[in-house]
């Protein structure tokens, strides 16, 4: 369901798009900091926004929840949506009154929005870089020809877009705005039910469907695999949604709901005072990283997906966490080494104390300090600030 567009009074609108959780949790704390900069405040916002995004004043033409999707044969099945938050879009950048296309991530449906925006004389302005450093160099045309500024999170970006012709600025990791818990241990241990004393594994099986879906099963396979070996084991399964909060607490088997917590929108604390986890592919292999967890990484995909994906990536490396790292503090598990025992294997090194976890303890220790520093948000409001002096 899309709202249509509508004219707005001056100044005029800023259309942002999100199309996954991490962007609209991004698109969240940019929100705020586009009403506080004093050129900006009275700025209409509206595009395609999730929940977070909503909360912080992001009128929806269309919702995220509608178009989050990951894998190429995975797109098909979501055409539909796909097709009509487009379509509310360009209604948008059109409609008189917009200043400024805000993009976040998501680079397959808004580079072609961008091409749209450029046409109308409309300012864009991309925040989160497409990986063209892993998937190839085929998307940095459209960029440069279409993008009026590239805001860019991890550190060596701005220099290998730079390079190429794109009008890149570094502005930190939004994760750092919000990273440490604001809770400690033994309140949160005590919200969920848990013996402060008892160590947990944090489990992040993803924010989308189909990752809850192909994770779930062997992540919590290898829980119990490990508190067989470890009675003390406890496991925090962090949901991205309440829908998935509730699928969640459904795959949990019975003999291990005793020892196994199902939480929703406590993933840093998941994280933070975690003896150990094993994260899903993406940002919050980051985000476990800088808090200075060890973690594993896995990752599973359609099966026609990872075929293509294996011919595309460029990479010597897996996980962004390792990539940002610029070595392998996390081990990495892909498609059908993604088991119980797969997992298990992996992960028992880092729960027990011993070389594995006190290098990967170290490895992650060096993570934050490559991340730049607090205030993204706040930088790439400054951005949207100059396109929009330079909008008619």
């Amino acid at each position: 369901m899309t709202a249509p567009a509508r004219d707005v009074p001056a100044p005029g609108r800023i259309v942002l798009v999100a199309g996954e959780p991490s962007g609209d949790r991004h698109g969240a704390l940019l929100a705020r900091a586009l009403h506080a900069h004093p050129a900006l405040g009275s700025f209409a916002l509206e595009g395609i926004a999730g929940p977070a995004m909503r909360a912080a004043g992001v009128r929806a033409l269309a919702r995220m929840e509608d178009v989050a999707v990951v894998g190429f044969a995975e797109v098909l099945g979501h055409l539909g949506a796909l097709l009509a938050a487009r379509r509310a879009i360009v209604r948008a950048l059109d409609a008189p009154g917009t200043r400024l296309l805000l993009t976040i991530d998501f680079p397959g449906f808004n580079l072609p929005l961008a091409k749209h925006a450029h046409s109308r004389g409309v300012p864009t302005l991309q925040y989160v870089a497409p990986q063209a450093w892993a998937w190839g160099a085929g998307r940095v045309k459209a960029l440069a020809r279409d993008v009026d500024r590239l805001a860019v999170i991890l550190p060596f970006e701005e220099a290998w877009f730079g390079t190429r012709g794109v009008a890149a600025t570094f502005v930190g990791h939004p994760l750092l705005d919000a990273l440490d818990p604001e809770r400690d241990r033994a309140t949160i241990a005590r919200a969920w039910d848990l013996d402060p004393a008892a160590p947990w594994l944090a489990l992040l099986p993803g924010s989308r469907d189909q990752e809850v879906a192909r994770l779930t099963g062997p992540l919590l396979g290898a829980f119990a695999a490990l508190r067989a070996r470890d009675p003390s084991a406890r496991a925090v399964v962090a949901a991205a949604s309440p829908a998935h909060r509730a699928r969640l607490e459904t795959l949990v088997p019975p003999a291990e709901r005793p020892y196994v917590r199902v939480v929703e929108g406590a993933t840093r604390e998941a994280l933070a005072y975690a003896r150990a986890a094993v994260v899903a592919s993406g940002t919050a292999t980051l985000e476990c990283g800088a808090l200075g967890t060890p973690l594993v990484v896995v990752y599973r995909m359609n099966a026609l997906s990872h075929v293509i994906a294996r011919r595309a990536v460029k990479l010597d490396r897996f996980g962004l966490v390792n990539i940002v790292a610029g070595e392998d503090v996390a081990p990495a598990l892909l498609l059908e080494a993604v088991t119980p025992a797969g997992v298990l294997g992996a992960l028992e090194p880092l729960w027990r104390e011993g070389p594995a976890r006190a290098a990967a303890l170290a490895g992650t220790a060096r993570i934050r300090a490559k991340l730049g520093t607090p205030g993204a948000s706040a930088r790439v409001a400054a951005l949207a600030a100059e396109l929009v002096g330079t909008a008619g």
